[in-house]
């Protein structure tokens, strides 16, 4: 594919400056988010707007069942209460939000960086943009919040760690087509 990207690219630059518009546009094809990274920010859109809106159904409902057992267990160690059960504790209520970048760890995995800006009841202050990473995870057809790091960027968030940290997360489904796909590119499906 990027060797048919080059390809069209180089034929649109020697066309002359009257194509310009359709390389940008071939590049700007090139460098678009994968599928389940854009599928997994417009479940975390959804979830964020649901935390605003104060809809608990809903945001349990995109929230994984296993991160809800572990909220519901007490098991849930964050450093803020409430960070992915905003429902528990309403000191902190966010109020908008921004997306800073995006990545897939893992077949199945992606984290996203937030700013958030949330208003803080105890002291009646707003603070502007915090950071946070969530991840989430493929599962029942779709994706779903399992985790929130608090005051961190998507660089200092631990990527490869969450595939190893979360087994069981992911689908088995998404799991094997990671597999068959690794495979047939490395030339060994047959």
């Amino acid at each position: 594919m990027v060797a048919t990207a080059a390809f069209l690219l180089a034929i649109l630059a020697a066309a002359g400056p009257g194509h310009a518009a359709a390389a940008d546009s071939v590049e700007s094809m090139l460098s678009e988010e994968s599928a389940d990274v854009f599928l997994a920010k417009a479940t975390l859109q959804q979830y964020l707007s649901r935390i605003v809106r104060k809809d608990w159904d809903g945001v349990r409902r995109l929230t994984h069942p296993k991160a809800l057992a572990k909220i519901e267990s007490g098991k849930k160690k964050v450093k803020v209460p409430g960070a992915l059960a905003p429902w528990q504790d309403d000191s902190g209520q966010l109020k908008t939000f921004e997306f800073r970048g995006a990545k897939q760890v893992a077949p199945g995995v992606v984290m996203v960086a937030v700013g958030e800006d949330v208003y803080h009841s105890d002291d009646q202050g707003m603070s502007t943009g915090d950071p946070s990473v969530y991840l989430l995870f493929k599962s029942r057809n779709g994706f779903l919040v399992g985790d929130k790091v608090e005051g961190v960027g998507l660089g200092k968030a631990p990527g490869e760690q969450a595939r190893n940290s979360y087994p069981g997360w992911v689908d088995h489904q998404v799991q094997a087509q990671a597999r068959r796909t690794e495979a047939i590119r490395n030339g060994r499906h047959r």
